[in-house]
């Protein structure tokens, strides 16, 4: 019987004499190399061989200054890591480029997230992404929701190898894929390397380490400054002609060929002797991981629906509090603490008119402290918030004058768009010269503060003749209108909890039980209608009666709403996330960083002004005594003190409406004390410390725990 022929490997990548100049510095010096499909080519060589610039020359960050490359045969241009992935080239660099903030899911499609109706497609992305890591048989990821911070070195390495093959991908080079890896890591990785080049993909593995190359490569190509001085398939060489060539360039040494043939000592490799060789001895199979690749109903193990009891639940929620994971439990914990402290002090303290006076003045620190997120969020800083919101305050209050004559809607609409302009001047201040945000809004501090002196003239106060405005914080709501506005708010939120818990478990995703989805409708519905409550009780005297729930309560409620959308449902969100944890990952993945982050201080500026407007409501004027200075500072308070983090990548809106919360009851519980303004002043300080050293050591253990 006729032997049937070994069908040859099909080239993917060809390269021919490929050159890059660095100035007089030659970093590649006519280099040729053939990289077929379904084969692993190990591309080795000492410290400054060119092994990372050929691959961000393949990758499309540089691009040759002479030769050709031939993708499929046919000569092509790579002049940007876009066209790179265009074609099916992937590159996963030494340092990953994860952002640890994010989780699996959100790492796999950075850059490329899919959307339904304009938001993002959460559940499509996670079952996409389980999907191909169970493909890729990794089993050793707990969640695909689990934060890409607390995974191992192996487990990192998995999800960017993951990440790069999801996109129907044909070459993907691995740089330094087993470095500072454990054993049991090394193995993990090499499995999953074996594996793509067992699907068919052409596999380009950078490596030092000769053990991890003779281990799974089926084709050894050797780099030594700049040139290529071997190439060929595996059974052609053993680690000491490698180390030869490596060190000397040259080597007479021969191969042990695995198929116990001499092996013929080649430099370089053609297209036609590669495609002539069909019967290249393929590298050792590695031990397949045990792991089943499907778990109950036949789901893959990450996106199995999980139906268990609240109690559990509770208790792994329990386990991530003990490991620093609290989120905003700190923060709740505080004001409880504060409302006994000083409601032992004085029993005015948690009435009902204090309570709710409470909230509007708090109501400022907190619209303001929401725009602080957008930029804190960046890992950025802007001190010139509390004039931003003057400059708003200013606009609206001079065009809504009786020589003036604007409407209320129009002098907001105008007072809006001019702090957002301040913003977006600065941001693009900062990101397209590239100077430090602390200097850039230190002087808009100044700047702003003079403008807004030069708008108001010499005149000290104007007061604002708009009842409109005016009733934007002093304003209230019937008691019947607050129990409309306050039930129908907890109907949708209920009806979106309900809706999206259906349609995980539809989609066979993993859900949190079901006991916990009805936990959060009552939680809203009892702190709904406390609120309602407290805001209905008589708050004046006998002579004047007054209740209501201020108006200020459902913007600032709105403006909460609009912007956790903003951030978690949205690519702009997503990527002020991405961008915040790891800026390069970011930029790697194609996103715009000027223009995301420009827009980021631009909503900053927006909502400063929407607070600043707030403040003029309350005081029915606008002052050249406004202390934007102080604002500013208890801004960053407010938000810190909620759970932001000052080092970018964590942080939400409902963190400044907690913190605001804080900084409220501190200033209010003081003056009914009848403390000085020195001293509510330090104990603000004390809290802001002890909110920032709760953020580092949370940072620290994360670091420290992988």
């Amino acid at each position: 019987m006729a032997e049937t022929a070994t069908p040859s490997p099909q080239v993917v990548l060809e390269l021919r004499g490929i050159q890059k100049h660095f100035g007089a510095v030659e970093a590649l010096a006519g280099v040729d190399l053939i990289v077929p499909s379904g084969q692993v080519t190990a591309l080795v060589g000492d410290n400054g061989a060119g092994k990372s610039v050929l691959v961000k020359s393949i990758g499309g960050i540089h691009e040759p200054d002479a030769g050709q490359i031939l993708w499929e045969g046919q000569q092509i241009r790579i002049r940007s890591p876009r066209e790179a992935a265009a074609l099916g080239i992937e590159v996963v660099y030494q340092d990953l480029a994860l952002s640890d903030n994010l989780d699996v899911v959100q790492n796999m499609f950075l850059g490329r997230e899919r959307l339904r109706n304009r938001l993002l497609d959460e559940d499509n992305m996670e079952r996409a992404a389980g999907k191909t890591l169970a493909d890729l048989r990794v089993t050793t990821v707990r969640s695909v929701r689990q934060a890409v911070a607390s995974l191992s070195g192996g487990q990192r390495q998995s999800v960017a190898v993951a990440k790069a093959v999801m996109w129907n991908s044909k070459l993907v080079i691995l740089d330094e894929p087993t470095a500072a890896l454990g054993v049991a890591q090394t193995l993990q990785v090499l499995q999953l390397v074996r594996r793509l080049a067992d699907q068919g993909l052409a596999v380009i593995m950078i490596s030092h380490n000769l053990n991890d190359v003779f281990e799974v490569a089926d084709r050894i190509a050797v780099l030594r400054l700049g040139r290529m001085v071997g190439a060929g398939p595996v059974a052609e060489f053993d680690p000491q002609r490698v180390v030869e060539l490596m060190t000397t360039g040259r080597s007479d040494r021969q191969g042990e060929a695995s198929n116990g043939l001499p092996s013929k000592t080649v430099y370089s490799h053609t297209k036609e002797e590669i495609d002539g060789n069909s019967a290249e001895p393929a590298a050792p199979k590695l031990e397949a991981e045990t792991a089943p690749a499907t778990g109950k109903d036949g789901l893959p193990p990450l996106l199995t629906v999980d139906n268990g009891k609240l109690g559990p639940y509770l208790a792994a929620w329990w386990v991530r509090i003990l490991a620093g994971q609290s989120g905003v439990l700190p923060v709740v914990l505080g004001v409880i603490l504060i409302a006994i402290v000083f409601q032992s002090q004085n029993s005015q303290f948690l009435s009902a008119g204090n309570l709710v006076n409470l909230l509007v003045q708090g109501s400022v620190f907190m619209l303001i402290g929401m725009g602080a997120v957008f930029v804190l969020l960046l890992g950025e800083i802007d001190l010139s918030l509390g004039y931003v919101a003057g400059i708003g305050a200013t606009v609206a209050t001079l065009l809504v004058q009786p020589q003036v004559g604007w409407p209320w809607w129009a002098a907001i609409l105008a007072a809006l768009a001019a702090t957002s302009a301040l913003g977006a001047l600065q941001g693009t201040l900062i990101t397209r010269l590239r100077l430090p945000s602390f200097v850039v809004t230190l002087a808009g501090l100044l700047g702003f503060q003079g403008l807004m002196i030069q708008l108001l003239g010499s005149g000290g106060t104007v007061p604002i003749t708009d009842d409109v405005i005016n009733n934007l914080a002093n304003g209230t709501l019937s008691r019947e209108g607050g129990w409309i506005l306050t039930t129908a708010a907890v109907l949708i939120y209920a009806i979106v909890v309900l809706m999206r818990d259906r349609q995980r478990r539809r989609s066979g995703l993993v859900t949190p039980p079901f006991g916990l989805a009805v936990l959060k409708i009552v939680a809203a519905a009892v702190a709904g209608a406390a609120v309602v409550l407290i805001s209905n009780v008589n708050r004046g005297v006998p002579a004047y009666p007054f209740s209501g729930m201020p108006w200020v309560i459902p913007i600032v409620f709105a403006v909460l709403v609009a912007w956790s959308v903003l951030l978690e449902r949205t690519r702009f969100g997503r990527y002020i996330y991405a961008i915040g944890g790891n800026a390069e990952a970011a930029r790697r993945a194609g996103v715009n960083l000027a223009r995301i982050r420009t827009l980021a201080f631009t909503l900053a500026g927006l909502t400063a002004g929407i607070g600043g407007i707030i403040y003029a409501s309350r005081l029915r004027s606008i002052s050249t005594s406004f202390d934007g200075g102080t604002i500013v500072l208890y801004v960053v308070a407010t938000a810190v003190i909620g759970g932001t983090s000052l080092f970018g990548g964590r942080g939400h809106p409902i963190h400044a409406v907690l913190g605001g919360v804080v900084i409220a009851a501190i200033v209010n519980g003081m003056a009914l004390l009848g403390l000085p303004a020195a001293v509510q002043l330090m104990a603000t300080a004390v809290v802001l410390l002890a909110a920032i050293t709760v953020d580092v050591v949370v940072r620290r253990r994360g670091e420290t725990s992988r």
